[in-house]
């Protein structure tokens, strides 16, 4: 009989290009229980792996690479697949999963939050990896990634820490406070040497509001349950704020149909900071990714339903935008 698989805690390990995630990795894996069987899935963005080779592997320790490119990217399929495969093999006590310095980890949070993980993995901390130096040039505090990476962290860890002089430590904590709430922990490590207890540390993000925006008028059934919970059932939608953004997100049966030119009038109005989605409209399906610098509007194979995600720095009157949206449904 094979043991089943179950709340595995699992942890990602960011930060920047060079920042000394396969250092912390090694000593992880250097002072881990001796009775625990650890497993790490890499991401590199270059085509030959490397971290693999530096890791090492041993019986309790299983390493497993996805090579040439960003796992955030191809809908996860890479990653899903190394993924199921490292588990069945390792039947690890602690999964490290380790993005490419490129990668947006919010949406592989997401990813492995989904329904058909829930039962297999248990999402714990996630490290962000900040060269204590490197990150006062300015190239890096401004890089999408780099921002991205330190938003979502639970921890904020300060590698090298031990080449910084009193005032910058003092600069590299000011940097820190400077997050938005909730904070993450922050601590300074040298040598790649972190305490195991922050593993599990999990700091408390803002709830996610759920509710029928228009209420009967709408005719719509929204779920009253989270993705984490179950599969979602269209029609669906949310809206909260968080990171100092508004977001706000729908999920429509397929066979819901949009008249295309009014919706792009209507997304092309919204002063949003980024607007993506796959829409059934009276054209045919179509894909949507708006920014404030860039649109794409492009054709698209159908889809199991149509989905459109909102993120604003301006506080959107989501109710009226709904209403806008069932004016031009053709359900």
């Amino acid at each position: 009989m094979q043991p089943i698989l179950s709340a595995i805690p699992t942890n990602i390990v960011t930060g920047f290009l060079g920042a000394g995630k396969t250092t912390l990795i090694q000593q992880l894996l250097a002072n881990k229980p001796t009775n625990e069987r650890w497993a790490v899935l890499v991401n590199e963005f270059g085509q030959i792996g490397i971290d693999h080779a530096l890791m090492g592997q041993s019986q309790e320790v299983f390493i497993k690479e996805v090579a040439g490119g960003c796992i955030c990217c191809a809908n996860f399929l890479p990653m899903q697949v190394a993924l199921s495969q490292l588990l069945a093999k390792a039947k690890p006590q602690r999964l490290l999963i380790e993005p490419t310095g490129l990668g947006h980890p919010k949406q592989i949070i997401e990813s492995l939050s989904a329904s058909h993980w829930q039962s297999t993995l248990k999402l714990e901390a996630t490290l962000c990896v900040i060269d204590a130096r490197q990150y006062q040039d300015e190239r890096v505090q401004q890089h999408e990634s780099f921002i991205a990476q330190a938003q979502v962290a639970d921890v904020l860890v300060f590698s090298k820490s031990e080449l910084l002089t009193e005032s910058e430590r003092d600069s590299v904590i000011e940097f820190s406070q400077k997050l938005p709430e909730p904070k993450p922990q922050s601590v300074f490590i040298e040598q790649g040497n972190l305490a195991l207890s922050y593993l599990s540390y999990k700091r408390q993000h803002a709830p996610i509001i759920k509710r029928s925006l228009l209420h009967d008028n709408a005719r719509l059934s929204f779920s009253q349950h989270t993705p984490q919970q179950e599969v979602i059932e269209p029609p669906y939608h949310y809206h909260q704020q968080a990171l100092d953004c508004f977001v706000g997100g729908w999920i429509f049966p397929a066979h819901w149909q949009f008249e295309h030119n009014a919706l792009l009038e209507m997304l092309l109005a919204l002063q949003a900071q980024r607007i993506k989605g796959v829409v059934h409209t009276t054209q045919g399906w179509l894909s949507i990714n708006l920014t404030a610098l860039d649109a794409s509007f492009n054709s698209c194979p159908p889809s199991l339903d149509s989905r459109l995600e909102i993120i604003s720095q301006q506080e959107i009157t989501w109710q009226h935008f709904e209403e806008s949206l069932m004016l031009v449904a053709h359900r």
